[in-house]
């Protein structure tokens, strides 16, 4: 088996802790990880005082998540996201959520697939990357044109827009060992080059979607650097899911290390969206990580987090 990737904490997850973006940091180093992977407070607090703290720590910034629209404005001057970026020896960029919109059909995801050349293209003159976070919606089936066509000229909530695409995927249930070329997630790799974009495979996402996490390995070849582990159980009938603690629910979190390290991935990335105390997560996350890493995920369960109360 190829060496193990290092291991990085996504700090959204702890967005709820009272402190500074360096002292977090800190703590993170302090906990075992390799990396961390930035989310909304990168754009709010000083970057050279989280440059040095990531330089004290010795702790890799692994990417920032950001939206395609943010991207756009920063390469046009419109914000210093990219100063910022410098500033913190981070040349990854990557768009955790895309717009129900920009997935729906097949001429969708081509207009999709421009921007996100054209971004990829703009910052590559920036020795900088641009890579996409998988949701689930990248998964489902396309509308058929006429359908898509309907949708976006019905003025009707998004909510019930989003309803109405999910019951229908419902109805052309996927097969988990394949994903097929009438999905955007597809269309996205075929019609983006390796040099251009990478995938950040979010293994919960792609399991609510009706798939195995680990057959974007297969499709994406060498284009994945990047995991996010996070774990899903169904919530019931008609009820979607709902996060719970890793290797707790759907989600074979083994199988995925298995074919992370197999694929030389750089990096597994600890997600954790539970109503749960934020520096417990920090512990809990670098410990599963360890175990899962070591291969000893079928031989002992990982620790619990304590919820906070509500």
């Amino acid at each position: 088996m190829d060496s193990r990737p290092n291991t990085a904490l996504q700090l959204y997850s702890i967005r709820t802790l009272p402190e500074s973006l360096p002292t977090i940091v800190r703590r993170v180093s302090a906990a075992g990880y390799d990396g961390v992977e930035f989310a909304d407070r990168f754009h709010e607090e000083p970057p050279e005082d989280v440059a040095a703290a990531l330089d004290d720590a010795d702790l890799e910034p692994v990417a920032v998540h950001t939206d395609l629209p943010e991207i756009e404005a920063a390469l046009d001057g419109e914000s210093d996201l990219l100063v910022r970026c410098r500033t913190v020896g981070c040349d990854t960029l990557v768009v955790p959520h895309l717009p129900a919109s920009a997935l729906r059909t097949r001429s969708d995801v081509r207009s999709l697939s421009h921007r996100f050349r054209d971004a990829a293209a703009r910052l590559e003159e920036r020795d900088m990357c641009l890579g996409y976070h998988t949701g689930r919606r990248a998964f489902h089936p396309f509308l058929p044109d006429a359908a898509g066509k309907i949708v976006e000229e019905t003025p009707i909530p998004e909510a019930v827009g989003r309803y109405t695409h999910q019951l229908l995927n419902r109805l052309r249930a996927p097969e988990s060992a394949t994903i097929p070329n009438e999905t955007p997630m597809w269309n996205l790799v075929a019609r983006t080059a390796p040099a251009e974009v990478t995938f950040e495979p979010e293994v919960a996402e792609i399991r609510e979607a009706g798939y195995d996490p680990t057959v974007l390995f297969s499709l994406c070849g060498d284009r994945i650097d990047m995991v996010h582990l996070r774990d899903v159980a169904s919530a019931g009938p008609l009820q979607g899911y709902e996060d719970v603690p890793h290797g707790d629910g759907l989600v074979d979190m083994d199988a995925v290390l298995d074919a992370a390290t197999d694929a030389g991935v750089d990096w597994v990335i600890y997600e954790n969206e539970l109503d749960s105390d934020p520096e417990a997560k920090i512990d809990h996350g670098a410990a599963t990580l360890e175990r899962l890493l070591d291969g000893s995920g079928s031989s002992r369960s990982p620790t619990r987090i304590p919820a906070t109360s509500s």
